[in-house]
């Protein structure tokens, strides 16, 4: 069946935004003359911007009051969608959605009384499963056939100007390395390697390579990344709460090594081809791992309890396990050719 208008409703955060581009890229194969627009929040609009398989961007506030949710439901009216896709597994908001917008085909995953909403109920694969291929299974379930598999971010030119200047403010010389560090997750703290062990991992960085380190982050990882620069012995370059996403890929796409905790920050990362090395603990990278095979590295000790998908952990056993000489010895792989 051919679909006119389409509507697919993206996801909150920033990584699972950016694991949705290949089902966005898929269903623009499957239905190439239809017009997709993309409801998602004004937070994660960015990733989308300059995206060709999506048509037009609706983006709003998650907490807007009643009046504001009825005026999206009016105005998604007038758009008269064919098709809804839900990508939002188990949120019975989008569900309600789509009902009161009187879309004739919605698409979602099973979930309990949900199901009442939706004109198609997709089943989820058994065991474990990307975050990708997850999000593939609703395009496929309308019987698309998947041919690629690229998590996309479009390069954006005011956004690489912009990353220039702020390292040349920075003092940051091309003869130098260029290491960038996330020490953060928005998750909780059980998804993040010790602050003192960055900062440790920074200094060493610094006095074997040469490099300058860029530290990257949001307002609310002020406290956690004070904590970092304190017990850090040389300067670095700080961009806690100074960039937009775009400029964070932009800066991103500057280093020649990015070392982050299982982030959004990671899966940007994973649309440019700077090296990453991708530290988990709590949560599983078969199941959030950067969707890249080429110039990543994964460090994961599967313990005992992991993954365990907690926000906190009073042992941390997991990340105990990863030592600054285990990043080290893999930094030295891709740092080693910039001398």
């Amino acid at each position: 069946m051919e679909y006119k208008k389409i509507l697919v409703k993206g996801v909150n955060w920033v990584g699972d935004a950016v694991f949705i581009t290949p089902a966005l890229s898929a269903l623009r194969s499957g239905f190439p003359k239809a017009k997709i627009s993309l409801l998602i929040p004004e937070k994660v609009a960015e990733i989308y911007q300059g995206n060709p398989d999506i048509d037009e961007l609706v983006a709003y506030q998650r907490k807007e009051g009643l009046r504001e949710k009825i005026e999206l439901i009016r105005t998604l009216r007038k758009k008269k969608f064919d098709l809804g896709i839900i990508m939002q597994s188990t949120s019975y908001g989008p569900a309600v959605l789509f009902y009161l917008t009187r879309i004739p085909e919605r698409v979602g995953y099973s979930h309990s009384l949900r199901n009442l909403l939706l004109t198609k109920v997709v089943k989820r694969s058994k065991g474990t499963q990307h975050e990708v291929d997850f999000f593939l299974g609703l395009v496929k379930s309308l019987g698309i056939k998947v041919e690629k598999k690229k998590v996309f971010m479009a390069e954006d030119g005011e956004a690489k100007e912009w990353a220039g200047n702020f390292l040349i403010e920075n003092g940051y010389k091309e003869n130098h390395p260029l290491v960038g560090i996330f020490p953060g997750a928005y998750f909780g703290p059980a998804k993040r390697w010790f602050t003192e062990r960055y900062a440790t991992l920074a200094d060493r960085l610094i006095k074997n390579y040469r490099a300058r380190v860029i530290l990257f982050g949001e307002k609310n990882d002020f406290p956690l990344v004070q904590k970092f620069i304190d017990k850090m012995t040389v300067n670095l370059i700080n961009a806690i709460g100074k960039t937009s996403l775009k400029q964070l890929r932009a800066l991103i796409e500057r280093c020649h090594l990015f070392i982050t905790n299982d982030s959004g920050p990671l899966q940007i990362a994973s649309t440019t081809k700077t090296p990453i090395i991708a530290l988990f603990g709590s949560s599983d990278p078969k199941k959030t791992g950067p969707w890249r095979d080429e110039e990543c590295t994964i460090i994961y000790k599967k313990v005992s309890c992991s993954p365990c998908f907690k926000r906190k952990c009073k042992k941390l056993t997991c990340f105990e396990e990863i030592s600054v000489e285990d990043i080290l010895q893999i930094a030295k792989t891709y740092l080693s050719r910039e001398q």
